[in-house]
């Protein structure tokens, strides 16, 4: 039951698709020759050392994520290689985020009275709060990360980050869906067109 509880949020927030409530960029080295990029592998570290990344808690949606990456390398020519010298290792991680937004407060004000202006004469009520509250709201804001890693310096060589705000899921279904929106968005920008 704890793995569902996380796995909602998580993909929730991975889901930065559906309305397309979130933003997808991606920086990289540009000296790095991507041309020459043919093989790949998926890193064996996984999320190790990165305390708050849900992928490390949720292997199902990391089987999801793996498998949506997979298939959009492949599609642009790129192998996977399970052993032996690859060009790249592909590092997903993904986390969530509370956020606070606070709106300026806006007052009204209250009295009553009978008036009597330019020949008019009337009963108005004008409301009054001497107490201005601002308005605050939370959110949940999740954050996907696909690093890209040369194999031969071992420095990252591009990253494409989604993130957006996350929303709830009555099944899987849609979750996946929103997942393989997101993934396809981030390596639509990849390789990159080095200028």
């Amino acid at each position: 039951m704890q793995t569902r509880i996380w796995i909602f949020p998580l993909i929730a927030l991975l889901t930065l698709a559906g309305c397309s409530n979130y933003r997808v960029v991606s920086d990289y080295d540009s000296s790095i020759p991507f041309e020459r990029y043919k093989t790949y592998r998926w890193s064996s570290a996984g999320s190790v050392g990165i305390s708050d990344d849900i992928l490390a808690r949720n292997p199902f949606i990391y089987k999801h994520i793996k498998s949506a990456v997979d298939r959009e390398l492949a599609a642009k020519g790129f192998v996977l290689k399970a052993s032996g010298p690859t060009d790249f290792t592909v590092s997903p991680h993904a986390r969530i985020r509370e956020r606070v937004v606070v709106e300026p407060p806006v007052g009204f004000a209250y009295s009553s009275g009978y008036y009597h202006r330019w020949g008019r004469r009337g009963y108005t009520t004008i409301w009054y709060d001497p107490y201005l509250y601002p308005a605050v709201s939370y959110y949940e804001e999740g954050t996907l990360i696909i690093d890209i890693i040369d194999s031969r310096t071992d420095d990252i060589a591009w990253s494409g980050v989604a993130r957006g705000i996350l929303k709830n899921y009555d099944t899987s279904v849609q979750m996946h869906r929103d997942i393989d929106e997101v993934v396809t968005k981030i390596m639509a920008q990849f390789p990159p067109v080095v200028r």
